[in-house]
């Protein structure tokens, strides 16, 4: 069998080989794809002098009775890569001040050097879309078909986000906040939440949790089964 046949690799990119090889190199255009997207996982996790909790890659902060918990590697909804679009961070506040807490999105923010901000998206205003690879699949000449290409915000967005609100007093509420993601992202970066009251709709404390970059191994389940 002659001619060449175009095999696009899991990260997006096509390798042309020819026919004759497919089989003998098949294996190794798995390894290369995989080994390429595990490569580019850069996430945002607590800082050393965060103050840290009891879960995994999390850390809290607290003020006036109100604390927030973050969780900054927590997504795992889909698409699973999500991390290669948005910033997903989990958010818990627990309230126990003498106030309603106002949940509002604009509240929420990533602060990097220089004073940029980041401010987290509602999660019904997200646009674009995620390609994301489904488990290796050996007829390579089809590897095209086994991408799929999922519509942001997905369903599973929009149901584990936190939705604005009031928190009274004794209680919690706790989703994902969505923040954009810079094409570079800073080496240090601080979460930042002001606590408004609900009903005098003013400021009474505000709340930091320092953050930093780590590079962590994209796992084999990012790759969602046929």
């Amino acid at each position: 069998m002659r001619g060449s046949i175009t095999v696009k690799h899991f990260c997006g990119t096509s390798v042309e080989i020819e026919a004759r090889r497919v089989r003998a190199v098949a294996l190794l255009v798995v390894v290369f794809s995989m080994i390429g997207c595990t490569a580019k996982r850069v996430v945002l996790v607590p800082a050393p002098n965060a103050t840290l909790a009891a879960r995994p890659n999390s850390a809290e902060g607290s003020s006036q009775g109100v604390s927030v918990l973050l969780q900054a590697d927590a997504w795992d909804g889909y698409p699973r890569t999500l991390d290669r679009n948005l910033i997903p961070i989990k958010v818990t506040v627990q309230n126990n001040s003498d106030h309603d807490v106002a949940i509002r999105y604009q509240d929420f923010v990533l602060i990097a050097s220089g004073d940029r901000r980041y401010s987290d998206i509602p999660p019904d205003q997200i646009r674009g879309f995620s390609g994301e690879a489904l488990q290796p699949y050996w007829a390579y000449s089809e590897a095209e078909k086994h991408v799929e290409v999922q519509q942001l915000p997905t369903e599973s967005m929009l149901k584990q986000a936190m939705s604005e609100g009031v928190v009274a007093r004794g209680t919690e509420t706790s989703g994902f906040l969505y923040f954009p993601r810079p094409s570079k992202l800073p080496n240090e970066i601080t979460f930042s939440v002001i606590l408004v009251d609900a009903h005098t709709k003013q400021r009474f404390a505000g709340i930091v949790v320092p953050l930093v970059l780590r590079v962590l191994p994209r796992s084999a389940d990012t790759y969602s089964p046929l």
